[in-house]
């Protein structure tokens, strides 16, 4: 679903293009959201713009685009959904002015039609919920979009307080608290939410989040394993799961998580190179630990490349002393 752009024009003032912030959420059929999927942006004579992940809730954001037509396209790899791309045109002039016009974008992914019988038995969990309870939440959830939390908070707990094992207003508000820093509170919710629905990815990822920032690897460990058996395609699940695993002996699970994070997201989850080179180092493999940072310098960005420099030096005189 788009919304259409309002263009503005006044004779008496002065002109300029706008860029656009590209709000885009990805779901399925049944309404639920679609994590775990690359989108990829590309300009009419498809040369590369943009290329990132979708996050836990399904969401992805784009900034600075400027006025021209652009194909939007889910990239499924790993998934039981059939890909799928948009044509938009972003054209716009305001009023003079600085800042960035939104532009709302929405996929719906079918199923691949091999995998409908399969898929059959992941049936969307579904509730009755009362509409006073219902309406709470749609109010939480439209804050919460609009970056007003506290208010989104205050009404995912009245929805609550009405149906108390409302699954979706219990699963919202537990992933806003881990992303408000509430591990505890977190815990309390998600926990519940795991218990109406058993079979939710999104509860259990943001319920092993929690476990991993309160220093609770085993549970973080049982959590996020659960989370990838319901949700293989999803990068950050496999991230977070190197990193509980990386606080305790099993280094060897460890480093397969990363490794399968890298192989779903690439470039994108280029910080598990950083960590791999953590666990090599720790087992004596300077040759391979130098390497993962090499890598870790070449795809990063934002990153303190004289440090990461350093680091590098270091191994290669472990390396050395070694032989």
């Amino acid at each position: 679903m788009t919304f259409p752009i309002l263009l503005l024009s006044c004779a008496f003032y002065s002109l300029t293009l706008q860029t656009f912030t590209i709000i885009g959420a990805v779901r399925n059929e049944g309404g639920q959201p679609v994590s775990g999927v690359r989108v990829s942006v590309t300009d009419e004579s498809l040369q590369p713009i943009r290329t990132m992940f979708v996050d836990s809730s399904g969401r992805f954001q784009i900034q600075g685009l400027r006025s021209g037509t652009y194909l939007f396209r889910i990239e499924t790899t790993g998934t039981p959904y059939e890909e799928q791309t948009q044509r938009h045109e972003l054209q716009t002039i305001r009023l003079s002015g600085r800042g960035s016009e939104p532009y709302l974008i929405e996929f719906v992914l079918k199923l691949k039609k091999r995998q409908e019988n399969t898929a059959q038995r992941e049936l969307v969990f579904a509730q009755t919920v009362p509409e006073a309870a219902q309406a709470e939440y749609e109010h939480g959830l439209s804050s919460i979009r609009g970056n007003r939390s506290d208010q989104g908070v205050t009404a995912l707990r009245k929805a609550i307080e009405i149906f108390p094992d409302y699954y979706l207003a219990l699963e919202l508000l537990g992933t806003e608290y881990v992303k408000r820093g509430e591990f505890e509170a977190a815990l309390l919710v998600l926990t519940h939410a795991v218990e109406v629905n058993r079979a939710a990815p999104r509860s259990l990822y943001s319920l092993g989040v929690a476990y991993l920032k309160l220093d609770r690897w085993t549970e973080a460990i049982d959590a996020l394993r659960k989370a990838a058996e319901l949700d293989p395609g999803n990068a950050n699940v496999y991230m977070m799961l190197g990193l509980a695993y990386g606080h305790t002996p099993a280094l060897e699970q460890a480093e397969a998580a990363f490794r399968k994070a890298y192989q779903l997201g690439g470039r994108q989850v280029a910080e598990a190179h950083f960590y791999l080179a953590g666990i090599y180092n720790k087992q004596e493999k300077y040759h391979e630990a130098r390497q993962e940072l090499e890598l870790y310098l070449k795809e990063a960005k934002d990153i303190d490349r004289n440090q990461v420099r350093e680091m590098i030096e270091k191994l290669r005189a472990k390396e050395k002393a070694k032989k």
